[in-house]
């Protein structure tokens, strides 16, 4: 076989894989989608990195995520897990039905006395036989936190014992 000849299937062989990924990419809805089904995940969800950018201290944002089930059987979100009540999913338990999308809203209260926000939620999905975990992390810029209050020194802390 002939150099040409070489060159010329390798040519061929990378433009009908291009074709087919962007075939897959355009079916599926973009790359991300089409990645996920190839990689056996029927659900997928976007964005997995939301920055809410600059609030002020205290403030309440709303984040949306979007859930596209990739399987041709429903599939439902069955739970969600953060290390603190500042991030909360609305209408958990889901079901997505099958090829559709379907906005997840999330309220973020953001922190009064720090200056930055970053919180992960891990997304509990009942897939088939199994339960898996898709995390998204939010995070956020809180320009001038608020000062922490003070204790009052005159009355021992809650944590501080008193020997009599």
């Amino acid at each position: 076989m002939s150099k040409c000849n070489v060159l010329s299937s390798f040519i061929g062989a990378v433009a009908l894989f291009l074709l087919l990924f962007a075939f897959g990419a355009y079916y599926f809805g973009g790359i991300g989608q089409f990645m996920a089904f190839v990689n056996g995940q029927p659900l997928y969800l976007s964005p997995r990195q939301i920055d809410l950018g600059s609030h002020e201290p205290g403030t309440e944002v709303p984040a949306v995520i979007k859930l596209t089930n990739l399987a041709s059987k429903e599939i439902s979100v069955v739970g969600a897990r953060t290390s603190c009540d500042c991030a909360l999913p609305e209408g958990i338990p889901i079901a997505v039905p099958p090829g559709k999308i379907i906005d997840l809203d999330i309220k973020v209260r953001l922190p009064k006395y720090e200056s930055s926000y970053d919180q992960t939620i891990i997304f509990m999905i009942a897939e088939p036989n199994k339960l898996g975990m898709h995390p998204v992390r939010i995070t956020a810029t809180i320009p001038i936190p608020l000062p922490r209050p003070v204790a009052d020194e005159s009355e021992p802390a809650e944590d501080e014992t008193t020997l009599e």
